[in-house]
Formats: C-alpha cells, structure tokens, sequence
C-alpha cells in the first residue's frame, strides 16, 4: 500500500491514562502496534502501560499538556528518541464543560477550546509534521456528535468539536499530499469519567438507550474498535472524514417528535 512503512508501528494516543484512550490504546497494541500513552497524569499513564505490558504489548508512557506547545514539542522529540518513527496519532485528550452559552465563564470557555482545539493542533503539528516528513501516516481525532448536533447545557463542549471536524478537513486537505491521512470519530453517549455523573441519575440511562434505535449505550470499545481501523492500512483511502459511532441516534430525531395520531 501506498506510503506504508516496514516494522512496528508506533502510534502516540492523547488522554490516554483512562477512558476511550486506554480502551484504544488497548485495542491498537493488540493489532501490533507500539502505543505510546500521553497524558497530562504521569501515574495515569503509566497505569495504563502498565495494564499493555500484561498483555504482552510494547508501550511507553510520557507526561505533557497538550496546551503547552514546548511540552509537545519536547513529546515528539522524545516518541522520535526512543522509537525512532511516528506512524500514527490519536487526539483524544478532552474535557466537557457543563453550562449554557449565557452563563459559561471566559475562563472555561478558553480552557475547553485550549485542550480540545488548540491541544489537538499542536499535537497535529508536531507528531503529524514528524509523520509528514517520513511519507506516511494516520491521525485520528475524537470529535462528538455535539460538533453538528448541539446539546444544551453544553455550548463551549459542542463548539470545540465543530472546530475539531473543521481541523480534520483542513488537515486532510494539506497533510494528504505527505500521505499522511486525518479523519474524526464522533462517539455518540458513552459512559466516561466526563459522563459518569450524568448516568448516576436514576432512569437516565434506560431513558437515552430508548431514543437509539440499537436501543444501548456503546461500550467504549465499539468507539475504539473504528477509531483502531483508521490507523490501519485497510482504511488507507480513508481521508477527510466523519465516522459517527452513535448506534444511528442522529438519525433518530423526529422519532422522539410527538406526531399527530
């Protein structure tokens, strides 16, 4: 396949102490690939090594702040030091902040677009430049179904990952060339640490499964499994796009509309 390079890859993975990352991180180890673990929690991240290395898997872990562009640049240099290669991106690094537009603080708001934007930016910049260089490679960014459906109570969370799927196009269009190939996952309702107070709500799960037509909340693992197959050269003419990982809940809108008997 075009622009595939010989050996094992190694595959950088954002916010990968916990959550979707670790499942990912999980999941792409698996497929044979060296994972490395980056996230703002040292011990996070290194427990998550730890739990790869009990499998038999090869992984490192590093410690930055994906708002702090000497800290990513300084992760780059060392992923290149101690592997050699970049072959693959995950920004999946994130926070959902829980107000209305009217009542969001500048401090918040600026926050949740310096992790979820900025951070994948530099990331792309940095390890994308590196995969860019060499002539090959995947990123793939989490995005939500909140960047084209808004969800209130949530305006800074759902803007953020608008601007997450207008920097997966854009960066398609200019890292292509390099063959370096950007696509986004949008996960629909998952269980997360983000979401974990929401579900502890009596009937709310039962209530949301009700309005997806598979009728469940996804397991972090059927987001991750998509997200793991677009680092693979059988997704090597993907490039650009969306994959919405919601169990068809966008689709599902006017279902939940009362309509006339």
């Amino acid at each position: 396949m075009p622009g595939e390079r010989a050996g094992q890859p190694v595959i950088v993975i954002t916010g990968a102490g916990s959550g979707l990352g670790r499942v990912t991180a999980g999941l792409v180890a698996g497929q044979g690939s060296t994972v490395v673990v980056l996230d703002v929690d040292l011990a996070a991240a290194q427990e998550t090594v730890a739990e790869l290395e009990r499998s038999g898997a090869q992984a490192s872990a590093l410690q930055a702040d994906v708002t702090d562009p000497a800290a990513v640049a300084r992760a780059k240099d060392a992923v290149l030091a101690e592997h050699g290669r970049i072959d693959g991106l995950v920004n999946n690094a994130g926070i959902l902040t829980k107000q209305v537009l009217l009542s969001e603080t500048l401090e918040a708001w600026q926050r949740t677009l310096d992790i979820n934007v900025t951070g994948y930016f530099l990331c792309l910049q940095a390890f994308g430049g590196a995969m860019a260089d060499a002539g090959s490679g995947a990123i793939v960014n989490i995005a939500s179904i909140g960047g084209t459906r808004p969800t209130i109570g949530a305006g800074a969370y759902c803007v953020s990952k608008a601007g997450v799927l207008a920097l997966t196009r854009q960066a398609a269009l200019e890292l292509g060339p390099s063959g370096v190939r950007v696509n986004a996952v949008s996960p629909g309702f998952m269980k997360t640490a983000m979401t974990a107070d929401r579900y502890a709500v009596s009937g709310l799960e039962e209530r949301r499964a009700q309005m997806i037509p598979l009728r469940r909340i996804a397991p972090l693992e059927e987001v991750a499994g998509v997200v793991a197959f677009l680092l693979t050269p059988a997704a090597g003419y993907v490039n650009g796009e969306e994959i919405v990982v919601d169990g068809g809940f966008v689709h599902s809108t006017t279902a939940n509309v009362p309509q006339p008997a």
